[in-house]
């Protein structure tokens, strides 16, 4: 005879072996982390404990290919949106929009005007509308109001938080009674300090080991929190930083007269805005002008940049050779290093590591771009993508064989602002989920069939009344 306890032992085998095939992928979390101006090979010019704890237990990317221009504020919003600067609209630290006839410096409170940042949607905005919480701490763009809409959680930018403050913050969101299931967390360092210093200089050995301790903080946080193994941590960077002197420096002044143009965004790439009437005078006066610096028109600046198709993008941009700087006169104020080249360049490179249930172990990988990170983040979110200009099979492989596999993409193309026709992009679909569904499906039927079987032969008589009793629920409210 087959007991009760027998019949609520099979279902319940069955109905919970169904949930795990079914589980949604949207259990996954995300921590990003961004050490601003942390070059790639820092990791190997001073002792990097913790950063090392990482890879060894994680994945590492030797050579990530940033935007151009390898500045801060176009570089994050990329890491955020999967696009090009040209196609997410913040093209510099300082911008001028002549449609909006606007203003954008990081030194003025109309960085938190939200038509720059309506080019694009990043991810906290996705990662909402489909019905989960983010949390910005410090990211750029993070604590301004973008398609009406903030982080459900953020910091309002405030640099004189510490990382350790930045940090308690992160935890207190991802373990609260509506907890986030992404993260982003943001630290000046150690770009603030190798400006001064300079990255080729002995005293940036102190700074990069702070940052370890840092990360290392992050991390005991993260184990005493139990989030450790549940959270997929992703350390990156903006951009690297290259070591310059006051003996490569090209003045302006020297060239143009003051009248005759303005100067909205500064060296390396200085994007100059010619007065009325006076666009063919400066263009050809920088032309030739000095021999570490290419001077391009707008529309014929390199296709490889990604970076003429918008109207912040000024008329004539002057891009100097790596470590020269522009200034307008040597009395402006001068930095030993310096980031914004050409992103080709190994030292405008930033890192790429990662920990956690969705990542290999002990796993390096040569190369990706940093447009690549967002259809990463869709994927481990579940969230549907944006049009973007990364690619997700560039970066599957870093991937164990546990997650989910998306299906098979499209090859992204670059998005052309003012096309009718939006270009082709890779969107991730979550197909783990059905899949799950119909085989949790198929493994119920299976168990019932089993237990028919079973029962059948040694409980024929008392089959009416067993199934009175299996049309009462298994778990009594």
């Amino acid at each position: 005879m087959t007991s009760k306890p027998h019949m609520v032992s099979f279902a319940l085998a069955a109905l919970t072996l169904s949930t795990a095939f079914s589980l949604h992928p949207d259990q996954q979390k995300v921590l990003l982390v961004s050490f601003d101006g942390f070059r790639w090979d820092y990791l190997y010019k001073f002792p990097t404990p913790h950063f090392h704890y990482v890879m060894r237990n994680g994945v590492h990317v030797k050579q990530v290919t940033n935007i151009f221009i390898t500045k801060t504020y176009p570089n994050h919003y990329t890491l955020v949106t999967g696009l090009f600067a040209e196609n997410h609209g913040i093209v510099a630290n300082d911008m001028f929009d002549p449609i909006l006839n606007k203003s954008f410096a990081l030194d003025h409170m109309n960085i938190y005007d939200s038509d720059f940042w309506e080019g694009a949607t990043p991810i906290w905005i996705t990662n909402q509308r489909a019905g989960h919480a983010s949390g910005t701490a410090m990211w750029p763009g993070g604590d301004v109001k973008i398609h009406k809409s903030f982080p459900t959680y953020y910091l309002a930018y405030n640099e004189s938080v510490s990382f350790e403050d930045r940090v308690a913050k992160i935890i207190e969101w991802f373990t609260s009674k509506d907890p986030i299931n992404l993260g982003l967390l943001y630290w000046e360092d150690p770009d603030d300090m190798g400006h001064h210093l300079g990255p080729d200089s002995p005293l940036m050995g102190p700074v990069i080991s702070d940052i370890d301790k840092k990360l290392g903080y992050l991390i005991q946080m993260l184990k005493k929190a139990k989030l450790w193994t549940v959270v997929n941590l992703i350390i990156t960077s903006d951009h690297g930083m290259t070591q310059c002197s006051e003996e490569r420096v090209i003045e302006l002044d020297k060239y143009l007269n003051r009248d005759h143009y303005t100067l909205i965004d500064q060296s390396p790439v200085a994007a100059i805005l010619p007065r009325e009437g006076k666009f063919n005078e400066v263009y050809e006066a920088l032309a030739d002008a000095h021999p570490n610096l290419t001077v391009y028109k707008q529309e014929e600046v390199p296709e490889r940049w990604h970076y003429k198709r918008n109207d912040r993008i000024q008329p004539v941009i002057a891009v100097a050779d790596e470590g020269w700087n522009i200034l307008q006169n040597k009395s402006d104020d001068f930095l030993l290093g310096n980031h914004g080249y050409d992103n080709a360049l190994a030292e405008m490179h930033p890192i790429f590591l990662a920990h956690g249930p969705a990542f290999r172990k002990n796993f390096t990988k040569e190369a990706m771009n940093s447009t690549d990170l967002y259809p990463l983040l869709c994927h481990l979110l579940n969230v549907t993508a944006m049009p973007h200009n990364g690619s997700f099979r560039n970066v599957q492989d870093l991937l164990n064989s546990a997650t989910p596999k998306a299906i098979p993409y499209t090859q992204s193309t670059t998005l052309l602002l003012g096309s009718d026709i939006p270009g082709v992009y890779e969107q991730e679909e979550s197909y783990p989920y059905f899949i799950g569904v119909s085989l949790g499906s198929i493994i119920v039927i299976v168990f019932f069939v089993i237990f028919i079987k079973h029962l059948i032969p040694s409980q024929v008589p008392a089959l009416q009344d067993m199934q009175a009793e299996i049309a009462q629920p298994l778990l009594q409210a």
